[in-house]
C-alpha cells in the first residue's frame, strides 16, 4: 500500500519543474508552508472564536494556502483523491440520512471542510520541494524541542501558571477549542508540553517525527540529543508509540538491528537518567491497559468495548453507523477517548471506515516522504489520538506527505488543473 522510496527518503520534484517556476514565487510559497507548519504545531492553541463553536487556526491557512496557490496557477486538483473524497462524504451523507434525529450536521460540515483539500495537490509550479518542506518542519521542531526543554527545567526554578497554560492570555476571539489537558503533573514537577502544544502528547508526537525525520536526513547529533530528551521529558507514551513505529518501518534486518541497538540506548539511558528524570514513571504506564481507569485504557480498550456493545444496534448501523457527531453522546454511558478509528466505526460503519483509510493511503502511497515517516504520521492519524476532526494532526499528514507530490514518470497522478 505504502511504497518506500529508493533513492532518498524525499524524491525531487524534478529539474524541470523546478526550472519551469520563477524565483520570485520561491520565496512567497516558502512563507505559505512555513505558515501552514506553524499553525498545526506552534499556534495550534488558537483559532477563531464564535461564542459557541471555535474553529482551528490551521483551516483558515490551509485554505489560504491552496488559495495563493490557486491564483499562482500552482494547483492541480488529484482526480483519484476527489473521487474517494467524494466517496467519503457520499457514506458520510448517507449515514447522516439514515440517522436524521442523532446526526450533527456541524459535525458533517466540519468532516466536508477539514478532508477537502486533500484532493488537491501543489504542482512543481510553486518551486517548493518536498524536501524543503521536511527542512522547514524541522526547524520548527528543534525550536520547540529547545522551548520544551527551558520549560520543564525553568519549573524548578521558575514556576507561574502561563509556563505550562497561557491559553488564558490569549484574546478569547482568538482561542482555539479547549477542553485538553495540559498541565500534568509528574510526581513533584510537570510534563514538558513545549509550551506552544496543548498537550503534552501532542508534543511528544511531534519530538518523536522530528527524531526519525532528522534521523533519516542530516543526522545533526545535538538536534537528535535534543529531539530526544523533549521527548523524554513529555512522559507521554504517544511519541514513544510513534518512535517504536519509525524505527521498525521498513521491517528488514537493518531495521531489526536498528531496533535492538535503540532498545539497548533506552536501557542505557533509564539507567542513567531514571533517578534524575523519574523515567519510572514512563515505563510504568506499560500497566495502563489493564486499568479502566487509565489514560492508555480509555484510548485504545474502552473503544473496542463501545464498538462491541453498539455496533449492530441497527440493521444499518455496521454499515453506515449512527450518524455524524454522535460518539460524544455514548461518552454520558462510556468512559473513553474517541480515536479515528472508533469514531469512523461508531458514526460512519465499515463503508466509512474503509473509506477514510483508502483517502489517507492515497495520500502516503505516492508521497515524497520516507516509509517510516509515513507509516507514524498515518497511525498517528487512526490509533494515536481522536484526529479525524483534528486539522493539527490532518494537514501536518498533508503537508509532509501529500501536498507537494513527487512528480516523476513513475509515481506521478492524473491531475486537473484547478479552475482560477
Amino acid at each position: 500500500m505504502m511504497s518506500a522510496v529508493a533513492a532518498s527518503p524525499l524524491a525531487d520534484l524534478g529539474a524541470a519543474g523546478q526550472a519551469a517556476s520563477s524565483p520570485s514565487r520561491r520565496a512567497p510559497f516558502t512563507i505559505a508552508v512555513t505558515l501552514l507548519l506553524l499553525s498545526v504545531t506552534v499556534f495550534e492553541r488558537f483559532g477563531v472564536n464564535f461564542g459557541s463553536y471555535s474553529l482551528n487556526l490551521a483551516i483558515p491557512v490551509m485554505y489560504g494556502v491552496l488559495l495563493f496557490a490557486a491564483f499562482t496557477g500552482a494547483i492541480a486538483v488529484s482526480i483519484p483523491r476527489l473521487v474517494i473524497y467524494l466517496l467519503c462524504m457520499a457514506t458520510a451523507v448517507t449515514s447522516m440520512f439514515l440517522n436524521p434525529d442523532r446526526s450533527s450536521s456541524t459535525s458533517l460540515m466540519l468532516l466536508a471542510t477539514i478532508y477537502l483539500p486533500f484532493a488537491f495537490v501543489v504542482t512543481p509550479r510553486s518551486s517548493v520541494t518536498p524536501e524543503a518542506v521536511l527542512r522547514i518542519f524541522l526547524e520548527i521542531g528543534f525550536a520547540c524541542a529547545l522551548v520544551g526543554i527551558a520549560q520543564f527545567y525553568l519549573q524548578f526554578v521558575f514556576y507561574r501558571d502561563w509556563l505550562f497554560d497561557y491559553t488564558g492570555y490569549i484574546p478569547t476571539v482568538l482561542r482555539g477549542p479547549s477542553g485538553f489537558n495540559t498541565v500534568i503533573r509528574v510526581g513533584a514537577h510537570y510534563k514538558s508540553n513545549g509550551f506552544f502544544f496543548r498537550e503534552p502528547s501532542g508534543f511528544s508526537f511531534i519530538m518523536a517525527l522530528a527524531l526519525v525525520a532528522e534521523h533519516l536526513t542530516a543526522r545533526r547529533w545535538l538536534r537528535l540529543a535534543c529531539f530526544a530528551l523533549a521527548l523524554l521529558i513529555s512522559y507521554s507514551g504517544t511519541g514513544l508509540l510513534a518512535l517504536a513505529i519509525g524505527m521498525m518501518v521498513p521491517l528488514n534486518r537493518r531495521t531489526l538491528t536498528r531496533a535492538v541497538l535503540l532498545g539497548l540506548a533506552a536501557l542505557l539511558l533509564y539507567f542513567l537518567l531514571d533517578g534524575v528524570l523519574n523515567l519510572s514513571f514512563t515505563l510504568g504506564r506499560v500497566n495502563e491497559f489493564g486499568s479502566e481507569r487509565s489514560s492508555a485504557y480509555i484510548r485504545y480498550v474502552a473503544p473496542a468495548r463501545l464498538l462491541h456493545d453498539t455496533l449492530t444496534s441497527d440493521l444499518w448501523s455496521p454499515w453506515f453507523g449512527h450518524g455524524p457527531g454522535t460518539i460524544t453522546r455514548a461518552a454520558m454511558t462510556y468512559e473513553f477517548h474517541d480515536p479515528t478509528w472508533a469514531k469512523l466505526l461508531y458514526e460512519y460503519g465499515v463503508l466509512g471506515f474503509i473509506s477514510f483509510q483508502v483517502l489517507l493511503l492515497a495520500i502516503c502511497r505516492r508521497s515524497p516522504a520516507a516509509l517510516s515517516v509515513r507509516a507514524i504520521l498515518f497511525a498517528a492519524w487512526l490509533v494515536m489520538g481522536g484526529h479525524l476532526l483534528s486539522p493539527e494532526q490532518d494537514y501536518l499528514t498533508l503537508a509532509l506527505a501529500g501536498l507537494f507530490p513527487v512528480a516523476s514518470a513513475e509515481g506521478r497522478e492524473e491531475l486537473s488543473p484547478a479552475p482560477r
